[in-house]
């Protein structure tokens, strides 16, 4: 039953209504409705909560909640080594939610993007280019204008202008960071 009533795996009972209808005095309908909740309860609560609910009902009504977990996209950023210390790993391992502005995420968690010889970016006043070596499908369509602007430099984006996880997807995605640096 629980198939056929759009229920999957992961999926949470709330609460559970009846609505009765009693007909008072010359044709007049009264309605009245039984809530319970079962929000939060574990499995012998819940069932209890189901078999115990008065009434004769012919149709129940759950509300349920659905748990669904955000997408994610793991990311190697790539430093140029002239940029690290000697010893230090010029690659960082770093994990974005589907739906992040690319370079906001690279900046919340660490990544410098400092390149001195780099123009500034017309949209956002920063240094934002970056080199998408694997994962080009994760993110959102270039636009008209980056597109012009990327022309000699295809495997490049804007991370002012890019979102990651384009339409909710997960995946790996590779970049290098401060491209003439290289």
């Amino acid at each position: 039953n629980a198939e056929k009533a759009g229920i999957i795996p992961g999926d949470s009972i709330a609460s559970i209504a009846v609505t009765k209808s009693n007909v008072v005095g010359d044709n007049a309908i009264e309605e009245s409705t039984q809530v319970r909740g079962c929000e939060c309860l574990d499995f012998d609560n819940t069932m209890s909560v189901l078999a115990n609910f008065p009434g004769d009902a012919s149709e129940v009504y759950m509300n349920l909640k659905r748990i669904r977990r955000w997408p994610k996209v793991q990311v190697r950023v790539e430093y140029p080594p002239s940029q690290c210390a000697e010893g230090v790993s010029n690659v960082r391992e770093i994990e974005l939610f589907a739906g992040e502005n690319l370079r906001r995420a690279l900046l919340n968690r660490g990544i410098i993007m400092d390149d001195p010889e780099a123009p500034k970016c017309d949209f956002c006043g920063g240094k934002c280019t970056v080199r998408v070596m694997r994962g080009m499908g994760l993110l959102n369509p270039i636009g008209t204008t980056e597109e012009k602007l990327m022309k000699r430099n295809p495997k490049c984006r804007l991370s002012c202008k890019t979102t990651v996880g384009y339409n909710m997807q997960e995946g790996e995605l590779q970049l290098r960071v401060n491209l003439r640096q290289w």
